[in-house]
């Protein structure tokens, strides 16, 4: 839950030099590319940052946000429409990727912490500027005086209970389109062949466990079945299967989920088949592999380019440190599948992170509207396959980028 704005201590310029250094940064934001090709995004930052130089910093919840910055109604469903939480995780996501990429001229840095709607301002040298003899020593958040270790949970806890919001709202985000655009929208066209009112996708995901698993009987125990292979399904590929499950619910199509040590070739035959998870995922692996994009197993995995095979580019070293990992990649493909007989859907990263961006770029008219640049007439009817790279910051997923595009 956010905390309460009123009782957060946070440095609220007190000069009209101060506030023209917090402008001229939040400018400088919202110019960058992270956020430029997007109306909520700045509009939502744009706004708590000007409450906040205002000292309206307590008019910044959740439902005044949704009405002031999205124009819901005054008493509409927080829990059927988060577009407040998913559009705050985005601004999150985005700030990080433009300080990692710009913050070493930046005098002053604008954050939005985890959990709050209430941004702060903190200086980034101690160059000697009158605006920054100005500022008052910054005091820490609690998520960032936590250990690593700790704040590794706390970001943990507050997906997982992210994730459970979403999937229990049947992903309400999507409601902001409150008015269909004319025509038919890049979205549609790219989950057009999956989508079928009369029929039940069916979504496999990827599990953790690497070992093949002892069937349940009537005579296992509960806590063998519940330390089972359904419990180990990762947070990554939990947001991954409720954003396909939201774009689902949003196109009218039923769907079911199923681990992918359970499913047979009976279960994916003459249906749509969505493959959630990369090396995690036998399906994946082996629906995957006869593509020109395919995934390596193994200590330093790889998407193999198989019309390249000197790139090396799409990699992870899993014997490394998580936490010196600065990019994830993923493969997304939509085709027909002459093993299931049926259209196919991959949304799968080389690490987690990779999952969760493919995930997002499949949900997202703003991303996928990245193929439009690239891909010919008529692909909407083609089989397609993309690399998708997201940098990670501070174990965040930045925003997926498409690096690589085939249709055939």
């Amino acid at each position: 839950m956010p905390e309460n704005p009123c009782t957060a201590t946070h440095w609220i310029p007190a000069s009209a030099e101060d506030r023209g250094v917090v402008l001229k940064e939040l400018d400088a934001i919202l110019s960058s590319y992270h956020f430029r090709g997007s109306k909520r995004y700045p509009a939502l930052l744009r706004y708590i940052v000007e409450a906040a130089l205002d000292g309206r910093s307590c008019d910044l919840k959740e439902r005044t946000l949704g009405i002031e910055v999205f124009d819901r109604d005054p008493n509409y469903d927080t829990n059927a429409d988060p577009v407040v939480r998913f559009s705050a995780s985005e601004v999150r996501k985005r700030i990080a990727q433009y300080y990692h990429e710009n913050g070493a001229g930046s005098r002053l840095q604008i954050e939005l912490p985890l959990g709050s709607y209430v941004p702060e301002f903190m200086p980034r040298t101690s160059e000697n500027s009158a605006a920054q003899l100005l500022l008052e020593p910054a005091r820490p958040s609690p998520a960032q005086s936590r250990s690593p270790e700790i704040r590794h949970r706390y970001r943990v806890a507050i997906l997982s209970l992210s994730a459970l919001l979403f999937a229990a709202a049947v992903f309400g985000t999507y409601s902001y389109r409150r008015v269909p655009a004319p025509g038919i929208s890049v979205t549609d066209k790219f989950w057009g062949p999956l989508v079928k009112p009369s029929e039940t996708v069916l979504m496999v995901v990827g599990t953790s466990h690497p070992t093949p698993v002892i069937p349940e009987t009537e005579k296992t125990s509960f806590i063998d079945h519940m330390t089972g292979p359904y419990h180990h399904v990762s947070l990554a590929c939990a947001i991954a299967l409720a954003h396909a499950a939201g774009v689902l619910q949003l196109h009218g199509s039923a769907y079911e989920i199923k681990e992918d040590t359970e499913t047979s070739l009976t279960d994916i035959r003459s249906r749509s088949l969505i493959l959630v998870g990369g090396t995690n995922n036998a399906w994946t692996m082996r629906l995957v592999d006869p593509l020109r994009y395919r995934f390596i197993k193994g200590p330093m995995a790889q998407i193999q380019d198989t019309k390249n095979l000197g790139n090396t580019e799409w990699s992870i070293d899993f014997t490394k440190p998580y936490a010196s990992v600065s990019s994830d990649y993923a493969i997304v493909a939509r085709f027909h599948d002459a093993t299931t007989e049926g259209p196919v859907m991959v949304i799968a990263g080389l690490g987690p992170y990779g999952t969760e961006a493919a995930s997002e770029f499949v949900a997202s008219p703003l991303y996928l509207g990245q193929i439009l640049k690239t891909v010919p007439a008529g692909w909407e009817n083609r089989n397609l396959e993309m690399v998708l790279k997201s940098n990670v910051i501070d174990g965040k997923v930045g925003p997926p980028v498409l690096v690589a595009v085939t249709v055939w």
